[in-house]
Parts: C-alpha cells; structure tokens; sequence
C-alpha cells in the first residue's frame, strides 16, 4: 500500500500533477503504483474493475517518466493514470463487456478511444466493470459494483466500476458510455462530473455498442476542468477550453427545465436541487423558465430504437445462447425482436423532430439546467423494469436529441449522507458553456467530497 503523501497525489487536478512531472516533483511511476495500490487495497470492497494492466501500467509510466526527464513537451494527459468501460475494444487485451458471452474475447484491433488515449500518453492502468453490454443487469458472473459512499447501494449503470473507480481516487478519470443516462447517473450517485458530449464527438469506432443512434462517449472525472482535459484528448474536433474556466456566469441565461425539475418525490433531493439553482441565481446568472414539448414522453421514442438496434447487435449470440445472458439482458434482447420496422423508423423521425424541440430551447437560454436523478444511489442495481421510466427521465431526453449535458454533485442528502447530482445542458458542440456552468457552480458549492470509504486508507 502506498504511503498517505502519495496516496494524497490521487487526489490533486490533473493539470497540478502534469506540473509536479515537469518540474521533476513526482514521477508518472510514483503516481502510478499509487492508484495501483489504492485498487488493490479497495477492489475487494468496490468491485469496479474487470482487468487490472498493473505491469503494462508500470512500463508506461517508466516510458513518462523518461519523456519527462528529457524535458520533452507534451500534452495535460500524459503520465495520468485512467481506466476505460471494458466494452472498448483493446488489441491483445481482454474485452468483456462484462458477459458470459465475451469472457475469454480479446480484440485483433484497438477502439478509437483506445487510441487516442495512448496517443495523448494517458496511462490506462484497467478496464471496469459495467453492466452486462450496457444494457440490462449486472451479471452474476462479474457481481454487483458498490457506491464508495455506501457500500450497500449501487454506484447506478451503465458505467458503474467507472464512476466507483473514480470517486475513490483510483485514476483521475475514466471514459464511459452514455446510451440513456450511464455516465450521468453513476456519476450522480457517486458524487463527481460526468459528461455525455455531443453525439459523435468522440469516435465510437471499436466500440461495443448499445444502441448507435443513442451511444455517447465522455469522460468521468472529480473536478470538471479534469473533464475538459480529458475531453481535449479524445475528442475528433480537438477542441481547447483554457479560455473557458473564468469562474464567472455573470450574465448568461440558465433555463430551468420546470417538467424535469418540480414534482420530484426525494424530498431531500428536491431542497438540494432548489438550493442549487438558487445559488446559480447568487452567482449571477439570470435564471428563466423552460419547457420543451414531448420531454415527458421521450420514453417511446428512445425505448423502440434503443431495443430494436441493440437486438440487432445480438443477433450472432441469441436465442442460441441465452441462457448465458443475465436475466434482465436476455429479456430486454428478447423485447427488442419484436419492434417492428415501422415503429423504430416512426421513432427515429419523432427523434429528429424532438432534437429541433430542445434545440429551440435555446433561443431563450444559454445553458439548460435539471436535476440528474430523481433520487440519490438506491439499495438495488437499476435495471430495465417498471422503474426505468423515472429512473432516466432527466438523462434519457438528451441522448435523444443529441445535446451535451453533464452532472456534477449538488449537495449530499442530510438523512443518509449521499450525493444528489444537477445537470447542465449546453446546444450542440457548446461544451464549453455547459463547462463553465458547472464549474463554477461546483466550485461555489465547495468542489469534489471524498467518500466515507476513503477514510479507512488516508486516516491510518
């Protein structure tokens, strides 16, 4: 187990830690053993990671810490300790997708995201664990992923070991996907910033697809300038957002989704989602009423493409194995053979129309703004049921219509002490306002909150 000062290392932004290796402070290698060895002191409670690339991780960090030594000019990922979902393809290295159906499945090729990661030098030390393809349970044979902040509840789906991973400090961050809400809504249960870009910003090339009308790519990450930097590294438009964190919104019109924000049943959610935009209201934004026509009826346009394309993407494997599929899996494959191709091309119409609805939007707003979840981190592990509907009501709309949107920590519940996340959504390709919203905002609300499982290993 690392020491408590380089265990403390985890924890500082990335854009700290690259300075700390210019200046030849800290070395990649240092950093590195320490996430290892805060996963392997925390993996047995957690359960967040399928594969650990403990010696791959070490030789790339002995490569950084080489790099750095030459004085060599480098980007503000390089040497930094990330994971991946393991539904990204690796070439020679063991993709899951957490399933029985891939378990010994190693890819001939890299993802796009792969690639770039290596390319941006980030150092990708694991793979986490997910729901099964991301879609409909946690399978037996991989278990159940905890919430740091109660080991007890879920740390939600789809990107379930992402979200746990990151929280508990092992790695700065780790690439997800989005599909209805499974960046967003472990990022909400577990308390950090969690975005779900423009469609397509990132390549999805060499992914495990859901649902490719809906597949998202983007970061998890503690702080939302961590995200941004993460973003810069895999996006296909190679964006920079230096000039974005001002630590202002003076002045910019925040729209308050009503729908989505009122009528929440948590009370303790409602108070911290209402002391939330409130306090955007104090930090100088000028905060406006929205409503977007058909955001409460998004289901029947997602659930007819989400079912029909993912089944699609299982036709090789069922009904011949079946029996290999956890339960709610199979039953949502099942489901999805029975769209019709009317439905699904009526529903990837009313998709496009939905997209001008939101877009609209923005004629009267900068930012749009809702809470994530309708409830903090619940006992059991979300899955495609009867309570789905609620469950991604405030994530599902903006998969839909494309629109990036990210989650950052609003508050934590006073009864159980858990995280309850606000979201902000920005108009195509304009991550950087939605960024800057956050940020500020997460930094007046006093930033990333370590969970209570970390005070068992930095107390000692």
């Amino acid at each position: 187990m690392a020491a408590r000062n380089e265990l403390e290392l985890l924890f500082k932004p990335i854009d700290e830690i690259g300075l700390l290796y210019r200046n030849k402070k800290v070395s990649p290698v240092e950093v590195t053993k320490a996430a290892l060895g805060l996963l392997e002191e925390l993996e047995p409670k957690l359960n967040a990671f399928i594969t650990v690339l403990g010696d791959e991780a070490l030789q790339k960090a002995c490569e950084a810490e080489a790099v750095f030594a030459r004085g060599e000019t480098v980007g503000k990922l390089y040497g930094i300790p990330v994971s991946i979902k393991d539904l990204f393809r690796t070439k020679g290295i063991k993709t899951t997708v957490a399933s029985r159906i891939l378990n010994d499945h190693i890819p001939g090729e890299d993802s796009a995201l792969y690639t770039a990661l290596n390319a941006a030098g980030a150092i990708v030390f694991g793979k986490n664990n997910m729901l099964e393809f991301a879609y409909g349970s946690m399978h037996p044979d991989y278990g159940q992923c905890n919430n740091p902040w109660d080991l007890n509840r879920t740390a939600g789906g789809s990107s379930t070991g992402s979200a746990a991973a990151v929280a508990s400090g092992i790695g700065f961050a780790s690439i997800g996907t989005d599909t209805g809400g499974s960046i967003r809504l472990p990022s909400s249960f577990c308390g950090i910033a969690g975005l779900k870009p423009t469609y397509d910003t990132v390549s999805r090339q060499g992914l495990f697809h859901l649902s490719h009308s809906l597949d998202h790519i983007g970061p998890l990450t503690r702080t939302v300038k961590d995200n941004a930097i993460v973003l810069e590294s895999i996006s296909s438009k190679k964006p920079n957002y230096d000039a974005v964190f001002t630590g202002s919104i003076k002045g910019m019109k925040i729209g308050v989704i009503r729908s989505l924000a009122d009528n929440l049943t948590h009370l303790e959610v409602a108070e911290a989602v209402n002391a939330a935009i409130a306090q955007l209201g104090d930090l100088g934004a000028e905060l406006v009423d929205i409503e977007i026509t058909g955001i409460d009826t998004v289901m029947e346009i997602a659930f007819p493409i989400l079912l029909a394309e993912a089944s699609y993407y299982h036709k090789d494997w069922y009904p011949e194995r079946a029996a290999d599929y956890a339960d709610g899996t199979v039953g949502n494959i099942k489901e999805g053979f029975n769209v019709s191709a009317v439905s699904y091309l009526e529903a990837l119409e009313r998709k496009r129309a939905f997209s001008e609805k939101v877009t609209e939007a923005f004629s009267k707003a900068d930012v749009l703004v809702c809470p994530t979840s309708p409830s903090p981190a619940t006992e059991r592990d979300p899955s495609f049921d009867d309570t789905t509907y609620d469950y991604t009501q405030r994530t599902l709309p903006f998969n839909v219509s494309g629109h990036p949107a990210i989650t950052v920590s609003a508050g934590l519940t006073p009864s159980q002490n858990l995280p309850v996340g606000i979201q902000f959504i920005g108009r195509h390709f304009d991550e950087a306002a939605i960024y800057r919203v956050a940020d500020a905002f997460q930094t007046a609300a006093g930033g990333y909150k370590r969970p209570p499982l970390l005070a068992s290993v930095l107390e000692r």
